[in-house]
C-alpha cells in the first residue's frame, strides 16, 4: 500500500533514535527485499528492528480508513477469518529470520489514515510454519503447470486478482464457468 507519509515519519523517528541509541536499537531497516528462492517468493517488508541484544523483530505497516478501523477495532469489532495479513508477514519473517538467523516477534501496525491512531497485533510466531507450508503446497502446484484458480489458496482472497498483472491469463486458461 501507500505509506509515505508514515514512513517519512518513521524515518524521521528511526535518525532520531538512531542517533540518541534510543532504548537499545541497534539498527532499523526498512523497504528491504526478500528473496526466498526454494519456495519462489520475492516481497518487501516494511521494517525489521534489531535491539543491542540481538532480538530481531518484524513490523508490518497496514494503512486503513476509518470504517475499516471501526469495523476492526471498534465496540463490536467484525471478526474476519482470513489472516491473509498474518501469513503475508510470516513470509517476510522467513527471511528475516533465515538473514539475521533469528526472529524475535511480529507485529501488524494498522495505521488510521484518517485519525492518525494506530493499533498494534502481535502475529504467533506459529504462522512462520504456516506461510511456508502454504508456500511448498503452492509452489508443488505450479511445478504441474499453472495451478488452478482456486479460492482460499491461489487466490487467497478473490479481491486480490483485481491488483495482479497475470488476471486475464488466469481467467483465460483457468475458466470459471
Amino acid at each position: 500500500g501507500d505509506h509515505r507519509d508514515l514512513h517519512l515519519s518513521i524515518r524521521r523517528q528511526r535518525q532520531m533514535c538512531i542517533r540518541d541509541s534510543y532504548k537499545g536499537i541497534k539498527s532499523i531497516e526498512m523497504e528491504e527485499e526478500i528473496i526466498l528462492k526454494d519456495l519462489n517468493v520475492r516481497g518487501f517488508y516494511d521494517m525489521v528492528i534489531q535491539m543491542v541484544t540481538d532480538e530481531v523483530f518484524l513490523v508490518d505497516f497496514k494503512t486503513i480508513g476509518a470504517y475499516g478501523y471501526k469495523l476492526k477495532f471498534g465496540r463490536n469489532p467484525k471478526t474476519n477469518d482470513s489472516d491473509h495479513q498474518e501469513l503475508q508477514l510470516a513470509t517476510y519473517g522467513l527471511a528475516v529470520k533465515e538473514k539475521y538467523g533469528r526472529l524475535d516477534g511480529m507485529y501488524l501496525f494498522y495505521y488510521n489514515k484518517d485519525s492518525s491512531m494506530v493499533k498494534q497485533k502481535i502475529v504467533p510466531m506459529n504462522y512462520l510454519a504456516k506461510a511456508e507450508r502454504y508456500w511448498k503446497q503452492l509452489k508443488g502446484r505450479m511445478n504441474m503447470g499453472m495451478p488452478p484458480i482456486q479460492d482460499g489458496i491461489s487466490p487467497v482472497q478473490s479481491w486480490e486478482c483485481n491488483y495482479c498483472k497475470w488476471k486475464d491469463t488466469c481467467f483465460n486458461s483457468n475458466r470459471r464457468d
